[in-house]
């Protein structure tokens, strides 16, 4: 057959790819997005729910603003990035300052009321840190540099990159990068690369708490998560204009604007494979042809979709099966309330609660009651102390994210007593650290989400709030590749595979398989 270049036909359209995405989370939709400005036509988004965005969610409730998902945002350059690429300006971010972070700390007398600020400012926090300990201001100068070689050998190498196609050479090129470096900074466990700089448990602590953004705790997260650290001292943490739902709002409006069909309230039951590649996607209504299909549903639970080629069918329980036997992250439960401003006086946009006195206890995630720690470790987001918009006068918007276990290997789990149990303990600690005995009688509403919750709405497997952990032998080049090796035209997005959870770093694994579809399909 002669082509239509060689025949001389200059104008001749180029033939058409359908292009389906399942879900309409961040990753579907940027990658949605991408292969319809690369010339991929037609792109369709079928999402379950009756709104796009996954967990990139804000939603009001009595006048209070939440951010139900994501919370704090780090890497700004990766959303201007992406915004750009979709072709439009993007939203505004607004840098939280002077401190990132409020650190509580509680679990025994000595330390009731004790809290540390993460302070923007480089020379202020080595000061604060020089007078908690003596030598720790220059051990924490040092800390940083290492801390940012980390995150400028990882960020273009291995996580804006396509790991696939990493060679010889490249590896060769790495070396005298990698030389700044020390290994057993990137490999060893990361409260044991801070015991090389700071004695005191508590200034560990501050570095350490990030872990839980990738499902890990300080003992089980390898030391190159020191870039959170570094991104979030050098960097910044940011916030966007108007909560998270602006940011999952851009997205969508950039991705409708291009052309992209997003239908809500539609439910992929099955994607169909014939004779070793994709042919369509099976909904209520029937079969959606496609020559391409990106699935965003969670990684991890997306292989029971396979239907049609018996092949593929047993290829894909293989794979299942292999993908439910990995580690998997938290689950958390989120308390969602409308506090009382007079008692939120201590509070920043952004707080931790840490047990100092058990950290190690504090951070088992708890399956029952009785396995919860006494002060517990979590988290607690206050908006409207940088955006009043998210909540009315007299209140503020506080959300409380509590980690527990996931639902794995128990997945009938009641967690009606785990939540009141750890309502009650979160509650405690919030009122010793801020000074307000009743702080409980101050909280006006309040909504809950569990993990049974989050699976239901998401589609998480074992309602694991981050999806697969990000363990050693679950990073980088040891997580799911965005491209199915066995089933041509089938390709994934979303948090489980590369190169990871988070907001930029989907936003990141979006652009690479946009990129590796139009290689192979454009």
């Amino acid at each position: 057959m002669v082509s239509a270049h060689r025949a001389g036909v200059v104008n001749a359209a180029p033939p058409t790819k359908k292009v389906v995405v399942v879900g309409g989370g961040v990753g579907g939709l940027v990658t949605a997005g991408l292969l319809k400005k690369g010339g991929l036509e037609p792109v369709r988004v079928l999402e379950k729910n009756l709104g796009v965005g996954g967990r990139l969610q804000s939603v009001t409730i009595e006048g209070l603003r939440f951010d139900t998902g994501p919370s704090l945002l780090l890497f700004p350059d990766t959303y201007h990035q992406t915004f750009a690429a979709l072709g439009v300006e993007g939203i505004d971010l607004h840098q939280i300052k002077p401190a990132a972070y409020r650190i509580f700390f509680g679990g025994n007398e000595r330390d009731k009321g004790d809290s540390l600020d993460l302070l923007w400012d480089a020379e202020d926090m080595a000061a604060q840190f020089e007078r908690r300990e003596k030598g720790a201001g220059d051990r924490y100068r040092a800390f940083l540099k290492s801390a940012r070689a980390s995150l400028e050998l990882g960020m273009p190498n291995f996580i804006e990159r396509d790991l696939s196609k990493i060679d010889a050479r490249s590896l060769v090129d790495l070396i005298p990068q990698a030389a700044l470096v020390n290994p057993l900074e990137l490999l060893a466990p990361f409260d044991l690369v801070l015991r090389r700089y700071f004695k005191s448990d508590k200034l560990r602590m501050a570095f350490t708490f990030q872990t839980l953004y990738v499902g890990l705790t300080p003992y089980s997260a390898p030391g190159v998560f020191s870039l959170l650290a570094a991104t979030e001292l050098t960097d910044g943490v940011w916030y966007p204009e108007g909560g998270f739902g602006r940011v999952r709002d851009g997205i969508a409006e950039a991705v409708r604007s291009l052309g992209v069909v997003v239908e809500t309230g539609v439910r992929v039951d099955g994607i169909v494979v014939e004779s070793g590649r994709v042919v369509g996607v099976r909904t209520s209504a029937g079969v959606v042809e496609a020559d391409v299909v990106v699935c965003n549903r969670d990684l991890a639970d997306a292989y029971p979709l396979i239907e049609g080629d018996p092949r593929a069918v047993e290829y894909a329980q293989e794979k299942d099966a292999a993908l439910s036997s990995l580690s998997y992250s938290n689950g958390v439960i989120s308390f969602l309330w409308g506090v009382d401003s007079n008692v939120c006086g201590k509070l920043l946009h952004h707080n931790v609660f840490i047990n100092s006195a058990a950290p190690k206890k504090a951070w088992k995630p708890a399956r029952t009651p009785e396995e919860l720690c006494a002060y517990p470790n979590f988290y607690v987001h206050c908006p409207s102390k940088t955006d009043p918009s998210a909540s009315p006068e007299g209140l503020e918007s506080v959300m409380v994210l509590l980690p527990v276990a996931n639902l794995q290997g128990d997945v009938d789990r009641n967690m009606e007593d785990l939540v009141a149990a750890g309502r009650q303990l979160v509650i405690d600690f919030l009122a010793e650290a801020l000074g307000e005995d009743d702080f409980g009688q101050h909280i006006k509403s309040e909504t809950t989400i569990d993990p049974v919750e989050w699976r239901r709405r998401y589609g998480l497997k074992h309602g694991a709030a981050f999806g697969l952990s990000h363990g050693l032998d679950q990073l980088s080049i040891f997580r799911p590749s965005a491209e199915d090796p066995s089933i041509d035209g089938l390709f994934f997005a979303g948090a489980s595979t590369r190169p990871g959870n988070g907001v930029p770093l989907v936003m990141i694994g979006a652009r690479l398989v946009a990129e590796r579809i139009l290689e192979l399909f454009g």
